[in-house]
């Protein structure tokens, strides 16, 4: 994706590649390495030099744009999956392009880093990238520009989190992924001067609403995270080891006799997982152990709340009764907890895969 500009803009990019506060750039790109067979085969194609720079510079080139007066990102995202959003106000107008998937490369500040800059250890990122253009129709100093993309940033975070999506690095939810990007654009020849954009004037809100709605949107595009998908316990519960695979070898561990084939529990585990009672009870208890992880509520209330609704699953699908057996004093072993509810799943997909599902 190009975009070239019509006339004088200010540009904040986040970008190696003329990256920071400019005013001479004549053009911006989202460049797309999704279709490269490096890529589909989870190999690291490399640099097209000899930094990330470089790499930027030839792929502006290759664009058939001037090095010197362009900044971009890149992404493993198609481009076709892009999403816009726009707000509208007094005559100005505040434009969000975006393109984002973060399924396997979700992230939360402060997660263990993948790559080590000091020793170049290089890991290939598995893909998973959002990268936003904010289009700004007013002219803004550099400074409220810059805070344009703070405010920008915030707003691809309320998406994250109104999707519980998932750092794949810790138990945390994710903020985003390690290699997200964003250029924010404002007009240098509008007539209207902002000087703020953060969450308390009309710009903000603008950015805000304008960002999380195209962002939401593209994760939708590019990978099918959307409130519906993420509803389900399956997908919550994956930074707590209540993902389908995770489950699937609990399961064969725990049953080794029954015969029943790997499709056949992918079946039983997705059909449980529409059910929004059981989604709803799961999402408490790991809503709870948050809680606790954060120090905002006790371990005795995380206990007494999660034995309150792990004998309600059990009641409600006629399931062996559950009793915790956690002592007060194992406040570091929130893991015992999480291994009680995956012992209640195992017998719900028990039940399920053998057909004999019943609840009241």
């Amino acid at each position: 994706m190009i975009i070239s500009f019509a006339g004088r803009r200010g540009v904040v990019s986040s970008s190696n590649l003329n990256g920071g506060y400019r005013n001479d750039l004549h053009s911006v790109f989202n460049h797309s390495v999704g279709r490269d067979p490096n890529i589909l085969q989870k190999r690291c194609p490399g640099l097209k030099g000899a930094n990330i720079i470089e790499h930027y510079a030839v792929i502006a080139s290759e664009l058939g744009l001037d090095p010197e007066h362009t900044t971009g990102m890149g992404t493993a995202a198609l481009i076709e999956n892009h999403a816009r959003a726009e707000r509208t106000y007094h005559g100005v107008t505040v434009q969000a392009i975006a393109t984002a998937g973060i399924d396997v490369n979700g992230g939360r500040a402060g997660d263990k880093a993948s790559y080590d800059e000091f020793e170049q250890r290089s890991l290939l990122p598995p893909p998973g990238t959002i990268n936003v253009f904010l289009f700004i129709d007013a002219y803004l100093d550099p400074g409220a520009l810059t805070r344009a993309l703070i405010t920008a940033t915030e707003a691809k975070t309320v998406a994250l989190q109104e999707l519980m999506a998932p750092s794949r690095y810790s138990e945390g939810l994710a903020m985003g992924s390690g290699t997200d990007s964003l250029i924010a654009v404002c007009n240098e020849e509008s007539p209207v001067v902002l000087y703020g954009a953060g969450k308390h004037v009309l710009l903000g809100e603008m950015i805000g609403q304008s960002v999380k709605e195209a962002v939401t949107k593209a994760l939708d595009r590019q990978s099918g995270m959307n409130a519906q998908r993420q509803s389900s316990f399956l997908q919550q519960g994956i930074r707590y080891g209540l993902g389908v695979e995770e489950l699937l070898a609990l399961y064969q561990a725990r049953y080794p006799e029954v015969s029943r084939d790997a499709a056949t529990l992918r079946r039983g585990l997705q059909r449980l997982a529409t059910d929004s009672h059981l989604s709803a009870s799961i999402a408490s208890i790991l809503h709870l152990v948050d809680q606790w992880r954060w120090g905002l509520i006790s371990w005795a209330s995380l206990i007494d709340l999660s034995q309150y609704t792990l004998s309600y699953i059990a009641q409600r699908y006629r399931l062996d009764s559950c009793e915790l057996s956690i002592s007060r004093e194992e406040a570091t072993r929130y893991e015992l907890l999480l291994d009680e509810l995956r012992q209640l799943l195992l017998q719900l997909l028990d039940r399920e895969s053998g057909h004999l599902y019943i609840y009241i």
